[in-house]
């Protein structure tokens, strides 16, 4: 009866595994999808708003949705551990959500990234081939950087990226243009403009972050608890 037993107790072991890796995929493409049907709605209803809509992109206003996104996935790993043997069970989950973590995180800018590469093909009618070099040519030339971590780089710096060929080329007087309606809202000179821009727009990424974190961290214990009644 005994070797019955363990056979068992890895069989259930194994069927609790596959079902976790299961949940945890189902988390993580929810959780991607609510961010990308954020995105959207945040692109036509807030980013569209005169002068307000530049700021609110460039603070990246919606990924305060982070506080419910990171709250889901750390109570659904957290709840999840009941499917994994006890005594390994939360440091299974935490090793999963240290890279999961940032790579939703990611996801938002990666779909903005994605967004910008089709508006730019649609503006100039250009290939996807022709559409990446004109792209990772204007990335480089302006923060020495292409693809996604060039965009990324670029509107941590600047709220709005040229999507025309003709704005890239005259890059000056498409920043002036927006830099002018900051000034406008705020009444500050165009210099502390920039300046400022550059180190809040860092500065509340960060936070963004550390939130995500936080909110993991607190629900995922919460989870656990509630898979240990």
């Amino acid at each position: 009866m005994q070797p019955l037993k363990q056979v068992g107790s890895i069989f259930l072991y194994v069927l609790g595994g596959i079902g976790y890796l299961a949940i945890a995929a189902i988390i993580v493409g929810v959780s991607i999808l609510i961010k990308f049907a954020a995105l959207l709605l945040a692109d036509k209803l807030l980013y569209t708003i005169l002068i307000i809509g530049d700021l609110l992109r460039g603070i990246e206003i919606i990924e305060l949705l982070n506080i419910l996104v990171f709250a889901f996935i750390g109570m659904g790993f957290g709840i999840a551990t009941k499917l994994l043997p006890p005594k390994y069970s939360r440091q299974i989950s935490a090793a999963l959500l240290i890279p999961i973590v940032p790579i939703v995180f990611m996801s938002t800018p990666a779909i903005r990234y994605n967004s910008w590469l089709d508006k730019v093909a649609e503006s100039d009618n250009l290939s996807p081939t022709e559409t990446a070099t004109l792209t990772n040519s204007f990335l480089k030339r302006k923060v020495g950087v292409e693809r996604f971590l060039g965009y990324y780089v670029y509107t941590g710096q600047f709220p709005v990226i040229p999507t025309k060929q003709s704005e890239m080329k005259d890059l000056d007087s498409f920043e002036k243009k927006v830099n002018s309606r900051f000034v406008q809202l705020t009444g500050v000179a165009p210099t502390i403009v920039s300046w400022s821009m550059r180190v809040c727009f860092w500065l509340i990424r960060i936070f963004y972050f550390c939130i995500a974190v936080i909110a993991t961290i607190v629900h995922f214990r919460e989870g656990v608890r509630i898979a240990g009644r």
